[in-house]
């Protein structure tokens, strides 16, 4: 067994030696599907845990040898973003269990989010509301773009938001998959907005609201978010 537990949180460590049981008998299951996905309450904390799948023998040596599992990334990622200023939730710990002399089986644990909103749930609200919320989306993913980072599973599910205040804040999720370098280009980006889902005007003030802060032209932004769109 293998723990990376964020400092913050050492008091948690005599329960993450038995994340698995845990897992197994307490909590609430919020999804279920290759990966699993349950909140667990401890020490007055609500905790997020993702139970990552049994990769194929192929991938676990490959991780075994010079790759970083994604559980790993889902702990490190977070933190590299927060230390950027942009949000995500906060991670705690990262368990890994071994079986055997390959498989493993990995959970990702953070703080449970207290956004009440989704970007797939935009449709639900009011023309106006839709249209307040994708402008304050578009400066961020902007912001995002600029700052180096690509979220490559940029589904409007894994990005949260709520408005504190008189701001929108967002939130990244399911983070593992990001990558971090040198500012991302207007067409990596377009590309990167066109994995959203949206209905056309949706697209249309996004390619707009993003162009302008990136000081692109809207046109441009607009083709080829509707480019990667049609290969989707």
């Amino acid at each position: 067994m293998k723990i990376l537990l964020n400092p913050k949180y050492e008091c948690l460590r005599g329960y993450m030696t038995r994340l698995r049981e845990h897992f197994d008998t307490e909590g609430h299951e919020i999804h279920s599907g290759r990966n699993s996905i349950r909140t667990l309450q401890t020490h007055g904390l609500t905790l997020c845990v993702k139970r990552f799948a049994q990769a194929p023998l192929r991938r676990e040596l490959q991780q075994l040898v010079y790759k970083t599992s994604k559980g790993k990334k889902a702990f490190l990622r977070p933190m590299l973003l927060r230390e950027r200023g942009f949000e995500s939730p906060e991670s705690v710990a990262w368990v890994r269990y071994r079986q055997g002399l390959w498989h493993t089986t990995a959970y990702y644990v953070c703080l449970l989010s207290t956004y009440r909103h989704s970007m797939d749930r935009l449709p639900e609200l009011s023309p106006a509301e839709q249209q307040e919320v994708t402008e304050h989306f578009a400066r961020f993913a902007a912001r995002l773009h600029e700052g180096g980072f690509l979220h490559r599973d940029f589904a409007s599910s894994n990005i949260l938001y709520d408005k504190v205040g008189d701001r929108y804040h967002f939130a990244l999720v399911d983070t593992n998959s990001i990558k971090c370098g040198s500012a991302v280009s207007i067409e990596q980006g377009c590309r990167n907005l066109a994995q959203l889902s949206g209905n056309d005007a949706f697209f249309s003030q996004l390619a707009r609201c993003y162009a302008r802060e990136r000081k692109a032209d809207p046109i441009l932004c607009a083709r080829l978010i509707n480019e990667a769109l049609s290969k989707h």
